[in-house]
């Protein structure tokens, strides 16, 4: 009793596996970048409306800065100028400092989408198993 399959049914049934293998695999990639996405879209606009307002709140502190320096620098005629040298000396220290950080973190964190990678690295060393046991 021969119970083997002929060649073309088991190339048909193998051709099928590796297309439900493919799609799940490709459906798991697009659901890892479906809620990356979705969690951007609804993030930027509030970000946004925020930067504008921190912006406007921070144009205005400056100012004040700048005007409380000028009246200790008083008597001097360029009071303006040294005021704001100061104060952009300091953002210049500051706006450094915090791109060096903002950098840093943002080096650290990898865009690529993680789980699926795993799962394909999975996959190779299942298939590379398979290809060795046969």
């Amino acid at each position: 009793m021969n119970t083997e399959k002929p060649i073309g049914t088991l190339l048909s049934e193998t051709k099928e596996e590796f297309k439900e293998f493919l799609d799940t695999r490709l459906q798991l990639l697009k659901a890892e970048i479906n809620e990356k996405m979705s969690r951007w879209k609804a993030s930027i606009p509030l970000l946004a409306v925020a930067a504008a307002l921190l912006l406007s709140g921070w144009m205005v502190l400056t100012f004040a800065f700048v005007a409380l320096l000028h009246a200790l620098f008083l008597p001097n005629p360029y009071s303006w100028l040294w005021a704001g040298l100061i104060v952009a000396g300091m953002y210049f220290i500051g706006g450094i400092v915090l791109g060096w950080m903002g950098y840093s973190e943002l080096s650290s964190v990898s865009v690529a989408p993680e789980r699926t990678l795993k799962v394909l690295k999975q996959d190779q060393v299942w298939i590379q198993n398979e290809t060795r046991a046969a």
